[in-house]
């Protein structure tokens, strides 16, 4: 499970088992712990258009964690990988209030694809995620999901207050950088 709320990095790319095989490759030189656990892999993501996808995950205790995409021919993902090659789909933060994190999102004016509805995955009723748009983060979607963990069993499972909020935590500087956009309660 990602050791912060910084979840994962997600590429999307045409082949998984070979961008399994490159990657262990790549961090088996430059950081073995995490493929001390074993990979999270589904072989067909089932709901929505996106539906077919294959999606696997480097698990990371201590960081960061690397997610590949391989999305099916004929989808919107399999259209955007025809269109525009591999490339980072998008950077993922995990928060216990998913509806609530995007109400704040979008209170503070972002781009909210689809308004900043939440979905939820069929095959894992526990997870919900959202999205902010590539145009309020400078070329990058950003997924907003529930916290998850893996229990070294290829799955993923939920991990409710993993990350629990503790207070603003927000440094008096943020607000001469960014003020906040909406009035204070």
């Amino acid at each position: 499970m990602p050791s912060g709320p910084f979840a994962h990095v997600c590429m999307v790319v045409r082949d998984l088992d070979t961008a399994i095989v490159d990657w262990t490759k790549i961090l088996r030189v430059l950081d073995p712990a995490q493929l001390d656990q074993r990979i999270v892999k589904y072989d067909e993501f089932s709901s929505g258009d996106d539906a077919g996808m294959k999606w696997a995950t480097f698990v990371n205790d201590h960081g960061t964690e690397i997610q590949f995409i391989q999305p099916a021919p004929g989808t919107p993902m399999g259209r955007r990988l025809d269109k525009v090659g591999e490339h980072v789909h998008h950077l993922c933060f995990s928060t216990d209030d998913v509806p609530g994190a995007m109400e704040k999102l979008k209170a503070e004016g972002l781009d909210l694809p689809g308004g900043g509805a939440t979905y939820n995955d069929p095959d894992m009723t526990w997870q919900k995620w959202s999205w902010v748009g590539a145009k309020s983060t400078h070329g990058c979607l950003i997924e907003v999901a529930s916290p998850y963990e893996s229990r070294n069993d290829g799955k993923w499972h939920h991990a409710p207050q993993k990350f629990a909020y503790k207070g603003s935590g927000e440094h008096p500087i943020f607000n001469e950088i960014a003020p906040p956009t909406v009035a204070a309660e």
